[in-house]
């Protein structure tokens, strides 16, 4: 069973992992906006490595509730749940984005 101190650390592992994935994304877009797809590329692989690991944390938090490891979910579980969602979701509108910039700046 996870203690309350192992449930917050793994919380805190997802959302800054998600938090840092947000924050790649947009300074992929903002590089995209100057024309520059290259340096975009690369902070969209960060953004991405990042929503990975946010997202195998996650995975791995459910897989432990599955086998009956966490004992309720509280606010910062479901913080973190937030953040999740809503980094892989400005991760994929950003690279349809900037896809877009680049295919009309050609």
């Amino acid at each position: 069973m996870l203690n309350n101190e192992k449930l917050e650390d793994q919380a805190m592992l997802i959302i800054s992992n998600a938090g840092a994935g947000r924050g790649c994304a947009f300074e992929a877009l903002a590089a995209a906006k100057k024309g520059n797809f290259e340096e975009a590329r690369m902070k969209m692989e960060h953004a991405n490595q990042y929503g990975d690991n946010a997202h195998a944390a996650h995975s791995q938090l459910l897989k432990m509730d599955s086998r009956g490891e966490v004992e309720g979910v509280d606010l910062l579980l479901s913080h973190a749940q937030d953040h999740v969602m809503t980094a892989q979701l400005a991760i994929e509108l950003i690279a349809e984005i900037i896809a877009l910039r680049e295919d009309f700046g050609k």
